[in-house]
């Protein structure tokens, strides 16, 4: 049993909800609770033991803690009215506290010192044990934390600490641990930790037997390792999630583009084809006939832009069929160099440019004729389109020391900057972006997936002169001769 003394002598009995604690004249603790009914028992036994051996207290919490407090205290035995004239407890509100110390939104140190130091010091001087020790319980950095000023309540921390090194006394905080919900909150408990001597965890911990309390390290150690691997790999499903949604969002804006180049690329023919097909409906309206020269360079025209029309759809059909994996090759035994050569007779580009066929005579492979026309299309397509008129275009078919054949166009025009030659062959990219000459961004791309069927490759080479090359290689035709042995 511990006696209450007052001021008289006369003892008065008081005994403690709890065992007795031995006070220390330095020590913070921290209490972290769950339920505001353990933290009250707490702070009851810690209060009542010190006001029940003559010393002091000092209570600086919210008005249902006050009254907590004062209720358990009462309970115990204690007369808090007489303890409290005598100047022994003092019981301050949380809030009022804090804004008095408080300049510009941050706790001022020397606001703090006059106004909490002074309370320490009234206590203490009121205080008839032998040791005249004071116990000090705050509140505010509990509310600091529950209005998002984490860091205002660390500083608040170090002042508490400062105070101690001046005005002996034993402080005990807390915290409920609502405001530490999330699995990034453990830096800010361990900030916290940091800044006490002592921490207490919660009831469920402090309700557990000697036996029991390495059992729930350990499961709690689990738990924690458990948490850290789901967050690793949490954290890696969100890298791949944000990875993609960027791939999502660059799809999005080259199809945008890509829309745009379309629609503009399908208006031309299609207008051509409208307004010299009203063109010929007047003169024929008009004049009830139309002159055979005029007609036949309508219908010039308008067979030119349907060609026009039909590649471009053709395009967007190869393009859906890649994209679902749906492009398909029938390839036979083919003389690259006859095919070649059949396409440079033909191809419109004769007109502007001057188009060269190199090589050999004959280069047997095995390749899908209608396809592989395809490619040599696309490139030449691209050589007379990014080379200016009269200039040469020269294409090669060779059959390379490896036994595979290759074939290469090779233009004299703007060339490809370095850092694109490897994205002309993706889907709706156009190395000219913006110019007059850009495209759907189709060809290539188109171009490399049909000689990959082929198990073929293709790429870009800077020739000696300004301009771009285009390289394709295909793998070796079994029937053909090594060039060794042709040698």
């Amino acid at each position: 049993m511990i006696a209450q003394i007052d001021p008289g002598g006369v003892t008065v009995p008081f005994v403690p909800p709890l065992v007795t604690d031995t006070l220390e004249s330095h020590g913070h603790t921290v209490q972290f609770y769950g339920e505001d009914t353990f933290l009250l028992e707490e702070l009851s036994r810690r209060i009542g033991v010190a006001l029940g051996g003559g010393n002091g207290a000092v209570v600086i919490a919210t008005a249902a803690h006050r009254e907590g407090l004062a209720a358990r205290l009462e309970a115990s035995g204690l007369d808090l009215a007489r303890t409290a004239l005598q100047g022994r407890y003092i019981a301050v509100d949380a809030a009022e506290t804090l804004a008095k110390i408080t300049r510009d939104g941050r706790v001022d140190a020397v606001c703090f010192v006059n106004v909490v130091g002074d309370l320490i010091l009234r206590v203490r001087a009121a205080a008839i044990g032998d040791s005249r020790h004071v116990v000090a319980f705050g509140e505010m950095v509990a509310l600091l934390w529950e209005q998002g000023q984490s860091d205002t309540a660390l500083h608040l921390e170090q002042l508490w600490n400062d105070l101690a090194l001046t005005h002996p006394f034993t402080l005990y905080c807390a915290y409920p641990m609502r405001l530490f919900q999330q699995a990034a909150d453990g830096a800010a408990l361990q900030a916290i930790c940091a800044a006490h001597t002592h921490v207490l965890p919660t009831e469920s911990y402090a309700t557990l037997t000697p036996e029991t309390r390495l059992s729930a390290i350990t499961y709690w150690q689990h738990r924690a390792q458990a948490l850290e691997t789901e967050l690793a790999a949490h954290r890696r499903t969100q890298e791949v999630l944000r990875e993609r949604n960027e791939e999502l969002r660059a799809a999005i804006a080259a199809r945008d583009v890509f829309l745009s180049v379309a629609a503009h690329e399908l208006k031309t023919p299609i207008t051509s084809l409208q307004g010299m097909a009203q063109l010929l409906l007047r003169r024929a309206r008009r004049q009830g006939t139309i002159a055979p020269d005029r007609l036949m360079s309508g219908l010039a025209t308008i067979d030119e832009q349907a060609s026009r029309l039909r590649r471009l759809l053709l395009r967007l059909l190869d393009s859906a069929q890649i994209e679902t994996g749906k492009l398909r090759i029938e390839p036979i035994q083919t003389d690259l160099a006859a095919l070649v050569h059949a396409i440079l007779a033909r191809h419109p580009g004769q007109d502007t440019h001057t188009l060269v066929g190199t090589g050999a005579e004959h280069l047997e492979a095995v390749v899908d004729p209608l396809r592989f026309e395809q490619v040599v299309v696309n490139l030449l397509d691209n050589a007379v389109k990014f080379s200016p008129e009269g200039s040469t275009v020269v294409v090669a078919v060779e059959q390379d020391p490896e036994g595979g054949a290759r074939l290469s166009v090779t233009d004299q025009g703007v060339g490809i900057a370095p850092d694109q030659r490897a994205r002309v062959f993706e889907r709706f990219h156009q190395a000219h972006a913006g110019d007059s000459w850009a495209g759907l961004g189709l060809g290539l791309y188109i171009t490399r997936e049909i000689i990959e069927l082929h198990g073929g490759t293709v790429r870009i080479e800077e020739p000696a002169h300004h301009g771009t090359r285009f390289v394709v290689t295909l793998p070796p035709y079994v029937g053909a001769a090594h060039p060794a042995d042709v040698a």
